[in-house]
């Protein structure tokens, strides 16, 4: 992993607070995402009408999409690493081709280091949600033409709840839904005077995401482009909270809502898998969310395939799965590949060996640059087929599990479903829905995560033993968060870390 400066403008009372009205003030936000903001005004109202009100919306979007600082200090899109590496990392999908990182043992040290990418760029996204919220809301109607003030607040909530759900998955006990270990529910635009914020419990932090969800449902626009939010899209984020806090009717609830989006929304599975990534990207009918490319972007390569040396590796449980499966070829390109060796005496020494560099997201047969492979994927139709199929499995529906599982199978070119049709019981069900999870949706926004949290423990310590040990299973609150948040305690702190790491 490259080194990168962490963006320190949400620090003290900034911590989170100038990024988004640094962005508000964006003259022209293009869907492009490649207009730098023109100044950073923090204070006084900027919504003043319609224009204003979707530039601020375009803000929430462009810091998602700029999440990160390049070596110059200068706002960046690094998706790729913030949300596909580091998790896919955590998860054990891949590995630094160094070694050197172990966040795939849930190393502790390296848990509280990295942990800083991802809140930052979490918290950022939160804020400019909230702003937006805050100043819209608060607009007169007469700003707006028709129902538009509602869908822009409504996008802004699905935003908002993107938000919490993705620190509460990587900082929060998601699985344990009496845990007081929960997130600090920001839900004002960040100031010196709403900064300082205790931490709520999981319980909470669920019912504030579904609340936000069920706003974005009833209020944002049912057709978009694929990089703004929907109606249909905060559907799928609210199956895929209800599968992780999995409490009384929430299965059902959650393959009700995916059975809408597979029966009646506007999107379609792909007939050949490799087409979303190397062909179609965001045109594809089965993205319902994703992330499109900075302007001449060149992130994805360059994290995943640094000058013409590969970075990460796809890990050996993974490829596991992957044998007899026609996407291997297309995912995976095996080359020969730089090693750094410990001999006897301590000294390092450089070998080759055998390695498949991961081409999910880079053409493994052209290694092109373009902005395809820079695109990001949130939300896909494959993933609401998945989680329809393992809501039913874990509410004794095997057989509908199991079709709706060889169709998404089907489209990936596998034919071979003896092992779909062996599955009789719950746990091989549950078990053949996991290794398609895995292999369907790894390195696009730590969905492999998600599955190791929520999946039952017979199934994923053996692609993973890390896991076992659950205190590891998140990030460390960074202690800066402490510093500048005077409502926080020690305890407030996930178990097994320290305030001061």
């Amino acid at each position: 992993m490259k080194k990168n400066k962490i963006y320190k403008v949400m620090k003290a009372v900034t911590v989170c607070m100038l990024l988004t009205p640094f962005f508000l003030t964006v003259t022209g936000c293009s869907d492009q995402l490649n207009e730098l903001p023109s100044q950073s005004k923090v204070d006084g109202n900027l919504v003043v009408d319609q224009r204003s009100a979707t530039v601020a919306l375009n803000g929430i979007y462009y810091t998602f999409a700029m999440c990160g600082t390049d070596y110059y200090d200068v706002k960046s899109t690094r998706c790729s690493q913030w949300y596909e590496i580091i998790p896919a990392d955590f998860a054990g999908t891949a590995i630094y081709y160094q070694g050197a990182y172990l966040l795939e043992t849930h190393n502790a040290i390296s848990l509280s280091r990295y942990g800083s990418y991802l809140w930052d760029s979490f918290f950022g996204t939160l804020n400019a949600a909230n702003t937006v919220i805050d100043q819209v809301g608060d607009a007169p109607d007469s700003y707006f033409t028709g129902n538009k003030k509602n869908e822009i607040l409504g996008e802004a909530y699905a935003m908002r709840a993107l938000s919490f759900y993705n620190i509460l998955r990587f900082y929060g006990y998601s699985w344990d839904v009496n845990s007081p270990y929960g997130v600090i529910l920001r839900t004002k635009q960040s100031k010196a005077t709403t900064l300082p914020l205790e931490r709520s419990n999981v319980k909470d932090t669920y019912e504030q995401i579904i609340s936000d969800l069920d706003f974005a449902i009833a209020n944002a626009p049912a057709q978009n482009e694929p990089y703004y939010m929907t109606s249909w899209a905060a559907k799928a984020l609210k199956a895929r909270v209800l599968m992780m806090r999995g409490q009384g009717n929430d299965y059902q609830d959650a393959a009700t809502l995916c059975a809408d989006i597979i029966n009646n929304g506007p999107y379609a599975l792909e007939d050949n898998y490799a087409d979303i990534f190397h062909v179609k990207g965001l045109k594809s009918a089965e993205v319902i969310f994703g992330i499109q490319p900075k302007e001449n972007q060149s992130d994805v390569k360059e994290s995943y395939y640094y000058r013409n040396s590969a970075q990460y590796f796809p890990t050996d449980n993974l490829l596991a799965l992957y044998e007899n499966d026609p996407r291997k070829e297309q995912m995976f390109k095996g080359e020969p590949a730089e090693q750094i060796g410990i001999r006897d005496d301590g000294s390092y020494y450089i070998y080759y060996d055998d390695k498949y560099t991961i081409c999910k997201h880079i053409n493994p047969l052209t290694f092109a640059t373009d902005e395809l492979e820079e695109t990001q994927y949130q939300i896909r139709l494959s993933e609401v087929y998945l989680l329809r199929a393992e809501a039913l499995a874990r509410t004794g529906n095997l057989t509908e599990a199991g079709s709706l599982l060889k169709t998404v199978m089907s489209k990936a070119g596998i034919t071979d479903f003896s092992a779909v049709d062996a599955a009789t019981t719950q746990e091989a069900m549950m078990q053949q829905i996991f290794n398609e999870g895995i292999k369907n949706l790894s390195f696009e926004c730590g969905l492999e995560h998600d599955l190791m949290l929520r999946f039952p423990e017979s199934i994923t310590l053996k692609f993973n033993p890390a896991y076992a040990q659950k205190e590891y299973n998140v990030f460390a609150i960074p202690s800066d968060e402490f510093k500048y948040n005077n409502k926080l305690t020690e305890a407030d702190q996930n178990p097994g870390f320290s305030v001061s790491q």
